[in-house]
């Protein structure tokens, strides 16, 4: 098992304990986007040891992750303004870039630029996010917010991934213990998240807990 689908699982447990009730179904939505997270990982990294091409694969589950990412943002801006022209702009923009990509090189091949444009665009949206966090007057305790974190683990993640998809012509040169440095990359990066992620929940149960005392 490796370290990246390790922290999937644990990230996953945690969402099922402390989100599987919540009566938010944005939030409680982030339990089946996280088993589907799973189990992409889980058959991309067998597809790629018994048939060397998994990345078909993964261009079907970047309209998931799209679609849920874009849930989630839409529902953490709707607290300050009206979220959805912007986030049904972002879905639309990448709809069009999903089929150019398709259209380009066969579904058989990954979408890179699908994916570098939704990680930018998943960026601004964090910018926003804590722009409009930084603007509100209503006090928020950051630490036990869960928006706050939940942001905090996208906008690490996709920031990075952005910055490696610029770098991706130089970087597989470089190796670091026999991989490539973009290995050693994308784990931190997906530890980052998944650690953000898992202490977003734990707020928003422990927010839920304390409401009812």
């Amino acid at each position: 098992m490796s370290v990246v689908i390790f922290f999937e699982l644990i990230c996953f447990i945690i969402a099922f304990i402390t989100l599987i009730k919540d009566a938010n179904f944005v939030w409680r939505s982030m339990v089946v986007f996280l088993l589907i997270t799973c189990i992409t990982e889980i058959t991309g990294r067998w597809l790629r040891i018994a048939y060397h091409n998994n990345q078909w694969l993964y261009n079907i589950f970047m309209v998931i992750e799209a679609g849920f990412t874009s849930l989630m943002f839409g529902s953490i801006l709707s607290r300050y303004i009206n979220s959805k022209p912007i986030i049904l702009s972002g879905l639309a923009l990448l709809l069009l870039l999903y089929a150019h990509d398709v259209f380009e090189h066969g579904f058989l091949i990954y979408n890179d630029l699908t994916a570098t444009v939704m990680s930018v665009i998943f960026v601004l949206y964090s910018f926003y996010y804590y722009f409009l966090l930084i603007n509100d007057e209503q006090y928020i305790d950051l630490k036990r917010s869960p928006p706050f974190w939940w942001v905090a683990g996208t906008l690490f993640f996709h920031f990075g991934s952005t910055a490696v998809n610029l770098f991706f012509t130089s970087l597989p040169h470089v190796k670091i213990a026999g991989h490539n440095i973009t290995y050693f990359i994308f784990t931190a990066l997906s530890i980052i998240l998944y650690s953000c992620w898992s202490y977003s929940f734990i707020c928003k149960k422990w927010l839920r807990t304390i409401s009812k005392t």
